[in-house]
Formats: C-alpha cells, sequence, structure tokens
C-alpha cells in the first residue's frame, strides 16, 4: 500500500493495481453492480480456480448482486464464520472464447455472460456460420448473434429476446439479434458443446466482436471464435438454497409475471388525473387523494376529466350524491323490487 490522499478530514489510501499473477487472493468483496463482477472476473485471465465472492449491490439493476451494502457487517460476519455454519454458494459458468484467424490462434478471453458478434459500424447485416460440436446448424443474416451463459441470460441476451435461464442450468444461448429471418428463434445448446462461429471470406464486410462488453475486437474474413466452457467457474456466494435468490430477482427487479393490480391502477388514474387537471390551469400540489379530487375542482373541469378518463378515478358519491339512498341507488332496483312491480301487474 502506499501512501493515502488526505481530502479534509479523511485519509484515502491508494493500493497498487491486482495482478492475479502475482496476488493469491483467498476472498473477494464486490461492491457495485453487475458490472463491477464482471470487472472482477475480467482480473482472472487463466482458467485457474477463482475465489468465493460477494457482492453488494450499490448499482440499479442487478442480478449478480443479491446482498444490500447496508447489511455488510452481519453479511461479512456470516461468512467469516462459515466453518461454523455453512453458507449458500453457486458455481456461475464461465465459457473460454477463442480467435482464430487463418487457422491461429490470436487471444483467448474468459466470459462471465456472453461473447458478442456484431456487424460493429457497416450498415451491411453481418454473415455467420455457426457450427455446435463440428456440424454446420445454421448461416446467421442478423446485426448480431449472442454466445452467453446461463448468467447472460438476463443480459444482453434478454433484451434481444432470449430465454430466461437459471444460473444452475448447464447450458449455453444462442441468441440472434435482430435477424433476417423471422423463423430465426434463441437456441438452447448443452454446455459441453463446443460452438464455433466462423465469418465466411464471402462476407459483404468485418464483423466485431466483444467479451463481456471489454476487449472489443475486430474480426475479419475467415476468422472465427470457438466458445467451449472454461474449467473453473465462479463462485458466488448467496442469500438462499441453490437459484433462490435468481428466482427473487426476476419477480422484484424484472417484475416477472407481475399483473398490474387494482392499487396500481389506482395510481395511475391518479397521476392521470392531475395531469389533465394542471393542463386546466387547477394548483394540484395540495389535492388530496383520489377520490377527494372533486373537493377542490370545478364542476366543469370535473366533468372533463371524467370524460376522459373515466368516473373511477372521482368517487360517485360526491359527483351524484342524489342518486344515493341508504346505499341503494335509486336508478337499479333490486330483484325484490322488481319481484313486486311484477306481481302488481
Amino acid at each position: 500500500m502506499e501512501a493515502g490522499l488526505v481530502r479534509g478530514a479523511a485519509v484515502f489510501p491508494e493500493y497498487d493495481a491486482f495482478d492475479a499473477e502475482d496476488d493469491d487472493v483467498d476472498f473477494c468483496i464486490s461492491l457495485g453492480g453487475d458490472g463491477t463482477v464482471l470487472h472482477l472476473t475480467s482480473l482472472f485471465v487463466e482458467d485457474t480456480p477463482l475465489p468465493p465472492v460477494i457482492s453488494f449491490s450499490m448499482g440499479t439493476l442487478g442480478f449478480l448482486t443479491p446482498f444490500d451494502a447496508g447489511d455488510f457487517k452481519p453479511c461479512l460476519g456470516r461468512v467469516l464464520a462459515a466453518n461454523q455454519d455453512p453458507v449458500f454458494c453457486t458455481l456461475r459458468t464461465r465459457k473460454r472464447c477463442e480467435v482464430y484467424w487463418e487457422g491461429q490462434l490470436q487471444r483467448v478471453h474468459h466470459v462471465l455472460n456472453e461473447c458478442l458478434i456484431d456487424r460493429g459500424a457497416s450498415p451491411n447485416m453481418v454473415t455467420l456460420e455457426a457450427y455446435v460440436d463440428g456440424h454446420h446448424i445454421t448461416t446467421v443474416q442478423a446485426d448480431g448473434l449472442i454466445i452467453a451463459t446461463p448468467s447472460g441470460s438476463t443480459a444482453y441476451s434478454l433484451s434481444a429476446g432470449g430465454p430466461m435461464v437459471a444460473p444452475s442450468v448447464p447450458g449455453t444461448l444462442l441468441t440472434p439479434i435482430a435477424p433476417h429471418s423471422l423463423s430465426f428463434r434463441p437456441l438452447v445448446v448443452p454446455e459441453s458443446s463446443e460452438i464455433e462461429i466462423h465469418l465466411p471470406p464471402s462476407a459483404r464486410s468485418h464483423a466485431r466482436a466483444s467479451f463481456d462488453g471489454r476487449h472489443t475486437l475486430r474480426m475479419l474474413r475467415d476468422s472465427s471464435i470457438r466458445c467451449t466452457t472454461s474449467l473453473c467457474a465462479l463462485p458466488m456466494i448467496n442469500m438462499g438454497y441453490l437459484d433462490r435468490d435468481w428466482y427473487e430477482g426476476i419477480v422484484q427487479k424484472l417484475k416477472w409475471n407481475v399483473a398490474i393490480r387494482e392499487t396500481d391502477a389506482a395510481d395511475i388514474a391518479a397521476f392521470t388525473s392531475r395531469s389533465l387537471l394542471r393542463n386546466k390551469g387547477v394548483d394540484t400540489q395540495n389535492l388530496s387523494p383520489v377520490g377527494k379530487i372533486a373537493d377542490t375542482v370545478s364542476d366543469a373541469a370535473q366533468s372533463d376529466v371524467i370524460g376522459l378518463i373515466g368516473k373511477n378515478t372521482i368517487s360517485n358519491d360526491r359527483l351524484h350524491p342524489q342518486e344515493q339512498t341508504d346505499g341503494i341507488q335509486q336508478g337499479v332496483p333490486d330483484k325484490v323490487t322488481a319481484g313486486k312491480a311484477q306481481s302488481k301487474l
């Protein structure tokens, strides 16, 4: 550690840059979002065992950060006492991506989320030949192709229409980006399969490749990327057993299969009514909740608002009190009253 920087009354220490070859790491703590975890894994360039990681959420949307930063003390105490009370851990699969050009290995990257091959700055679609276990399965004509892990299924692949896959599922996703053919749907292949994406010599333009959003390179014609499963996965410490954290994440953060309930509909109606009233010059700063909007609004403004958003925004008893008699609407007789009317006839 070098000398610290003094800013006001606090002293911020400075550390040397991490080098996975020279530094032995037993445990990692991540503070941030999913991008911080991806950066952490990119520091381990070799396919060697990785230390366990506990990630505290300090970002916006994160599926790799189940722990809240405000609870760091009890969480770390729980992890440090793992010899007494075991903690939960999920092995996050990584992909080994080898870049070849004219049959020669150029570089190797390990990704936690995805390997992306797209058209780059070219206005043309990219043409790619896809092979699985040495067998040609299809020729891709699209803006790009994503080779994603289960961890990456909720990242770029999901935005491109790919499925969500639980982290413990041993699979690899092939997700096209804006394919030319509407029948080209995302594909899930076994984790053990070797995937090779080749840019043919007859391609109209070059392509671009990136690995977890980093190490962007230009793919020349007759180059290829071969993806296999890395030997060493990333151990991620969880709050719950197996994939429980993941299921809770897609519900809480993506609102997966969460319907708009009546309370949400009421909030939307209230917001809409206030917006319409503000457009008519009504002061809505001190306006009451939904059912009391009619208290401070003129009849003309009420009728305009009701005509646009319906009567459910303003309570019916405030608008038409003459239609209410002991909780029974006079305009709609009940079955007993209707029966008596029929007997008299």
